[in-house]
């Protein structure tokens, strides 16, 4: 049978001095009201007490159960372990290609969460149109200014072959120039 096994000191934190409030002047209340406040406070002193005393038995036990469980056990829990560890690592690589195939930069990879290859690859691809989108350019640039003045641009004119009303009128009175 195993011995038990004492906790070491860094297992039993020493505790913090438990807080008292301030004593208020229970004098005000009625007889009834401070025979019951002196019992739940009497009651709430034992329960800290017992707290207290069972805190180093509940670390021993703790110590006993890991030291009693048996190499397959610690085996299974490892190997869980290693299976949580390799799927991460599968999920991060799908991630990591799936961005790569689409073109999606380090500061959208968050984007993409997790699921099975397909989902994967389908958020990537909307990821990707997306932002294919938002950066396209416009279908056509426009002119650049020109620094020469147009032919038909008057002072306070419009340009192009549109005519205002006071050109029509002029051409009428004194004949087309």
């Amino acid at each position: 049978m195993t011995e038990p096994v004492a906790p070491d000191a860094a297992q039993i934190a020493p505790e913090a001095p438990q807080q008292q409030p301030e004593p208020q002047d229970t004098s005000a209340l009625p007889e009834w009201a401070r025979q019951s406040l002196t019992k739940a406070n009497q009651e709430a002193a034992r329960y800290r007490t017992q707290v207290n005393e069972l805190k180093p038995m509940a670390d021993q036990f703790r110590a006993l159960e890991e030291a009693s469980k048996t190499e397959a056990q610690r085996l299974a829990e490892a190997n869980e372990a290693f299976k949580r560890d390799a799927e991460n690592a599968r999920a991060e690589a799908v991630r990591y290609k799936a961005a790569a195939t689409h073109g999606i930069p380090a500061d959208h990879f968050d984007l993409l969460g997790s699921g099975t290859e397909e989902e994967i690859t389908a958020r990537a691809q909307k990821l990707s149109a997306l932002l294919a989108a938002q950066t396209a350019p416009p279908a056509t640039p426009p002119a650049p200014p020109t620094r020469r003045p147009l032919e038909q641009m008057r002072p306070g004119a419009t340009p192009g072959g549109t005519e205002s009303e006071d050109d029509v009128l002029y051409s009428s009175l004194f004949g087309a120039q």
